[in-house]
């Protein structure tokens, strides 16, 4: 290898990080990291978020909720409690007082504001603290992305996981958490297409906020047939 290439090679490293060049052949397989939710380690990607790569939260609807931030604060705050974590809020919506409730070192959070909208500095302030070594890094954008900014993310992503809420929770007449159904809508890691059931418990007095598995209901199809077998139940007046 000329000294040239080898100059070339050591700036693309340093600027995109190590990962974005490898050799030729099959990639090596990732090294994950638990996010400490069952379901996600087990049934959406097999031991946890893979390491040293990107992984984008996607929102199947343009409007209303899906539950993707609360999600990707709950696993931020379960970071902070072992490394620095870095949180480029995009949006300009992060409350400090959320990530307290789900159990978050707020000592060990880096919060950078580049303003709302502001795509080029704020991904320029996250590839800089990945370059610095930064361990743990969430970039946070409520609002659509341009497309010039939306592809490479798309592209460069090794995982992406589609998040849909199918509704609120209630208990005693008061929202108590969003169901939502998270689909691997991309994976370079593993097999897409898992698909998995959460609840973003909120917090409240007594409570904390958690993200729980939740079962998956199958509604089984019934032939003709055996429709005409069913019993008839009416509840009579009376």
């Amino acid at each position: 290898m000329t000294d040239s290439l080898s100059a070339a090679l050591a700036t693309l490293r340093r600027r995109y990080g190590p990962e974005a060049l490898r050799r030729g052949g099959l990639p090596e397989a990732a090294a994950v990291w638990p996010t400490g939710v069952p379901v996600l380690d087990g049934v959406l990607v097999p031991g946890g978020l893979p390491r040293g790569r990107l992984t984008v939260l996607a929102a199947t609807a343009r409007h209303g909720p899906s539950g993707r931030l609360s999600l990707l604060q709950s696993l931020a705050a379960t970071a902070s409690r072992s490394c620095d974590v870095g949180y480029v809020d995009l949006a300009g919506s992060l409350d400090p007082g959320y990530l307290a409730d789900l159990g978050a070192d707020l000592d060990a959070c880096l919060v950078l504001t580049p303003g709302e909208g502001r795509w080029e500095r704020g991904l320029v302030m996250a590839r800089t603290l990945v370059n610095a070594g930064l361990p743990w890094l969430a970039v946070v954008c409520v609002i659509a992305a341009p497309a010039p900014q939306a592809a490479p993310l798309a592209h460069a992503s090794s995982l992406t996981l589609a998040c849909t809420a199918t509704g609120w929770q209630r208990a005693h007449g008061d929202v108590t958490g969003l169901r939502v159904r998270v689909v691997t809508a991309k994976s370079k890691v593993h097999t897409p297409s898992a698909e998995a059931m959460v609840l973003l418990r909120y917090p409240r007095p007594y409570a904390v906020a958690e993200v729980v598995g939740l079962p998956t209901v199958v509604t089984p199809r019934l032939r003709a047939d055996s429709v005409e077998a069913l019993p008839r139940v009416v509840a009579a007046p009376g």
